[in-house]
């Protein structure tokens, strides 16, 4: 009892140690840039270098156990309170002259740097001996080691809202990021004025003049114009696709990895091919608000430029014009509210029919084996046609609106000419506002041409938003388990699946001593299952607790608990792939040597030995090939 004292007592004094020095790194929060601020000088040159990695993602590390000497589990603990994924890369020739994101990598002598993103493109890092910044170059590169870590920036560990994946998705930005696409989009709009410049200037110097040789100058700057339009236009493409690739890659990374990190019950909710889809369209998602607000969204907004314009060139047709642009967006807002409500159905409904068809095709043995082919069928008929409906099969009105726009814009160009003509507007000055007036046509038509993709934005946010507002398991605030006695308590502990459930468990108590070995015998369903579940820390008791040793499973983090505990589920399944990858799975840094020592541990080396590749022998989709004890 004096020994689970004391420990509690070391626990909770290095979760007090733990909370003041996030304090004061809260504190140098607020005064200073977090990607840019320093590591404490305690730490060794590999502890430093990837808290800076972190830190850089604005993800507070973690503490290292006294004793872990081992540098993959190092990072381990440092990620391990916010579920911050890496993943090795080769640094392949000119990787320098792009970037990915923070990598921790090592010099040619040994020592280890982070490697943090600079400006537009390229990286920098801090020398470990002088601590000055370096920028990598060509030849500085030659000096950094092939092998690299690149993290991956991680959500919050909490339960979160749509409007926070929407501010993830748009931090992912630099200043330097959003100052290119604005320099880009507000190029290509003052190149726009341009032509309705030289319209004024044709129109009204050359043509009544009938010197035929200033056409030819006229004729340079319109084609000058043209060309260097065309040039940024495709230039302002490029920066918006780099962008909205960046975007894709951290947020799809981010909620992959979250889902990773929710707890087992989470995925009761959700079959398969359900769960499959919602992750599936988080790329849609980042694509569809990336390019509406960087794309279309800021050339409509710059094209105001052009109203201006507009108003100096013809004051009388300025009102008309800008009435006709406000009905034209309006029409355009309306599409976009109006198509929301069936896109929210349409996605709801896409994402029923993925898991129904991924469980028929599960399922395909069994429907074989019960003739059940036209059941299948029929039952997903069902579901198709409930989606298609909602697809291919709306309101008349809400169809023929896009086409309403394009009219509405036809009636305008009528009555500026209808009113050119009766306020005797000069041929010069309508010449020059009808090309500033085009242009203010060609951004509300690349705006109208989005707006059904960003009328699903809102039904995607939807379809992600259960993986949000689920709470992960990792907690910053619970402490870590560096290890554990060999016993466990089990005390008065009550469960039922869901409150209106029977009880499954009722005041059940049990203690394991260290070294002893203890089986759980009894009928189909009596509970047997729902113990282990309990003891994993996948299901909670209604009323009761649960010690490791010392540790309380609802008080610690349970991620670093399960490391602790060998476990062979019932219904465990391989992953497609070989052998050896199946067995290290956990260690992506793990040898073949690594594997085949699991492997005798296991019992299952000689199996292996027996099989036709060895470590290197296949499995399939279903665990083909492996029978359910070598499983």
């Amino acid at each position: 009892m004096t020994s689970w004292i004391s420990s509690q007592i070391e626990t909770r004094a290095k979760l007090n140690d733990a909370m003041e020095e996030q304090a004061y790194m809260q504190l140098a929060r607020s005064v200073s840039d977090p990607k840019q601020r320093a590591s404490f000088d305690g730490d060794s040159q590999f502890d430093r270098a990837a808290k800076t990695c972190l830190k850089y993602l604005e993800v507070e590390p973690g503490d290292i156990p006294d004793g872990v000497e081992d540098p993959d589990e190092r990072l381990d603990w440092l990620c391990r309170p916010t579920s911050t994924m890496r993943r090795t890369l080769h640094l392949e020739q000119r990787w320098h002259k792009q970037t990915y994101g923070a990598m921790l990598a090592r010099l040619d002598t040994g020592e280890a740097i982070a490697l943090l993103p600079r400006g537009l493109s390229g990286y920098y890092y801090t020398d470990p001996a002088t601590g000055r910044k370096v920028k990598v170059t060509d030849s500085v590169a030659q000096h950094i080691c092939e092998k690299a870590l690149l993290f991956y920036k991680p959500l919050p560990a909490k339960p979160l809202t749509e409007r926070d994946l929407v501010s993830f998705i748009f931090g992912v930005f630099d200043r330097h990021d959003f100052a290119i696409v604005i320099a880009t989009a507000l190029v290509v709009t003052l190149v726009g004025l341009a032509p309705a410049l030289a319209n004024k200037i044709a129109f009204e110097l050359v043509a009544p003049s009938g010197q035929v040789g200033l056409i030819g100058p006229v004729a340079a700057l319109l084609l000058g114009a043209t060309v260097c339009g065309v040039l940024m236009t495709i230039c302002r493409n490029l920066v918006t696709a780099s962008m909205t690739t960046k975007a894709e890659v951290i947020t799809e990374a981010a909620v992959f990895s979250r889902t990773l990190s929710l707890p087992v019950t989470f995925f009761k909710q959700f079959s398969a091919g359900n769960l499959s889809n919602r992750l599936g369209n988080v790329y849609a998602l980042v694509q569809r608000m990336v390019k509406a607000i960087f794309g279309a969204g800021l050339t409509a907004l710059f094209a105001l430029i052009y109203v201006v314009q507009i108003a100096a060139f013809a004051p009388a047709l300025a009102v008309p014009a800008l009435l006709i642009v406000v009905v034209q967006a309006a029409l355009t807002i309306s599409i976009t509210y109006a198509t929301v409500g069936y896109e929210k159905k349409a996605k709801r409904a896409n994402a029923r029919l993925s898991g129904l068809v991924a469980a028929l095709l599960n399922g395909m043995p069994k429907i074989k084996l019960a003739g059940a082919e036209k059941r299948a069928f029929a039952r997903w008929a069902r579901a198709f046609s409930d989606y298609a409906e909602l697809v291919y099969n709306r309101p008349t009105a809400l169809r023929a609106l896009p086409a309403l726009v394009a009219f509405v814009a036809l009636l305008g160009n009528a009555l500026i000419y209808y009113l050119a003509a009766e306020t005797g507007v000069s041929v010069a000055d309508f010449m020059a506002f009808n090309a500033a007036y085009g242009q203010v046509n060609v951004a509300l038509t690349e705006l109208a041409a989005i707006a059904g993709q960003t009328a699903e934005v809102r039904p995607l946010l939807d379809l992600v938003a259960p993986i949000l507002k689920t709470a992960p398991e990792a907690d910053e605030s619970k402490p870590s388990v560096e290890s554990l006695d060999g016993s466990i308590e089990v005390s008065s502990v009550t469960f039922s699946y869901g409150e209106d459930g029977p009880t499954i468990l009722r005041d059940l108590s049990f203690s394991v001593r260290p070294g002893e070995y203890v089986a759980f015998v009894g009928k189909s369903g009596c509970g047997k299952s729902t113990i282990l579940r309990l003891l994993l820390g996948f299901e909670t008791p209604d009323c009761g607790s649960i010690f490791y040793g010392p540790h309380d499973v609802q008080k610690v983090d349970l991620r670093s608990l399960r490391r602790h505990i060998g476990t062979v589920l019932q219904d465990g399944k391989l992953f497609m792939g070989d052998m050896a990858s199946n067995i290290v799975l956990s260690s992506p840094g793990a040898t073949i040597e690594d594997a085949w020592e699991a492997a005798e541990v296991a019992g299952i080396a000689e199996d292996i030995r027996k099989m036709p590749q060895g470590m290197q022998t296949l499995v399939s989709e279903g665990s083909g090939g492996v029978s359910g004890g070598q499983r």
